[in-house]
């Protein structure tokens, strides 16, 4: 049992010093929503276990994100790291409205999906308003 954890420990060092950062965070963004996902499809109140447990880990990575953005030696673009806390600062403040039912997780798996995106070097969605405004421009034109 000790070899594999020292196994274990070794290989998640190797993959830290070898892989490149922001696809460790992608791998982790989608860890974490396809649990959403999965805990977003129950239908039952109060909650499960695994949805709250999906929902926790959500809002504690979003917490170590707006932690690091705080940081003055930050490399990430002011005006980013301010979006980045202000939708950490939006999950810590739904959160609880989707555990006690008066909200939905839909508007997390949305922020969480555009973050994968972006990290993946994609262009993330638009907002449904941004959509509609950009359609209007266009028809414009």
């Amino acid at each position: 049992m000790y070899g594999r954890a020292q196994a274990k420990a070794a290989y998640k060092q190797t993959i830290t010093e070898t892989e490149d950062p922001r696809a460790i965070e992608r791998k982790v963004f989608l860890q974490i929503t396809g649990e959403l996902e999965r805990a977003s499809r129950e239908e039952q109140f109060p909650l499960s276990s695994f949805a709250l447990d999906a929902l926790s880990r959500n809002q504690k990575l979003w917490g170590e994100l707006m932690f690091d953005c705080a940081f003055q030696d930050n490399p990430l673009p002011d005006e980013l790291k301010a979006g980045i806390i202000s939708l950490a600062l939006f999950v810590d403040r739904h959160t609880p409205e989707v555990i006690s039912g008066d909200k939905t997780m839909a508007p997390l798996l949305e922020i969480n999906r555009n973050i994968i995106k972006g990290l993946a070097g994609e262009k993330p969605e638009a907002a449904p308003e941004e959509k509609t405004e950009g359609a209007e421009l266009q028809e414009a034109s």
